[in-house]
């Protein structure tokens, strides 16, 4: 039997069932259906330092010296085919929770490596306030920026404006409920 594709969605929201992750799991039910096993990896429920820029990865034998749940995390991104990063947008940027993830992916580029995370499909599930859709804007360049130097293909981008508070999606967010679920479709 062959092995199954993997989907590995961050969920950058402190909130459980917020907008950010309703739109994620509309992803997931398409991605289901499209033969993804689909792991979600709550960030805000794991402890993870920000990057040190110690420039000693791999010294330790593992991506990072640091000792904190990274190394977890750093296992569902190395087995996924698809990187799902789910964030409510934080001051026009990345939330606080999903931050050190993109801060520690330092060591899978060292001159050491001992794994590579390149050629991967990366997804942006972006929600905020905000109604105004150019909020977006700076966290859209980053993610562009980001995959450009990691090498992952961007295979979508949804950003969901004026949807505060969470009940805000299943009410006002059916359109971009439905964009994310026709996208794990066709991934």
């Amino acid at each position: 039997m062959a092995d199954k594709k993997v989907m590995t969605i961050l969920l950058g929201s402190p909130r459980k069932e917020g907008n950010s992750e309703q739109l994620a799991d509309s992803l997931a039910k398409g991605a289901g259906g499209n033969g993804y096993e689909v792991r979600k990896v709550r960030l805000a429920a794991k402890k993870l330092n920000g990057c040190l820029d110690c420039r000693k990865c791999w010294s330790a034998g593992t991506p990072c010296i640091q000792r904190d749940d990274m190394d977890s995390v750093y296992r569902d991104i190395t087995a996924a085919e698809v990187l799902v990063f789910a964030s409510p947008l934080y001051f026009y940027s990345w939330s606080t929770q999903i931050k050190p993830v993109w801060d520690r992916l330092l060591p899978f580029f060292a001159a050491n490596s001992q794994a590579s995370v390149k050629g991967k499909k990366a997804v942006l599930l972006a929600t905020a306030g905000d109604t105004e859709i150019s909020c977006f804007d700076g966290l859209k360049a980053s993610f562009r920026l980001a995959c450009g130097f990691t090498g992952w293909s961007i295979a979508g981008m949804i950003c969901a404006s004026d949807m505060y508070p969470k009940t805000d999606m299943a009410e006002k967010g059916r359109k971009y409920l439905f964009e994310a679920y026709e996208l794990g479709k066709n991934l």
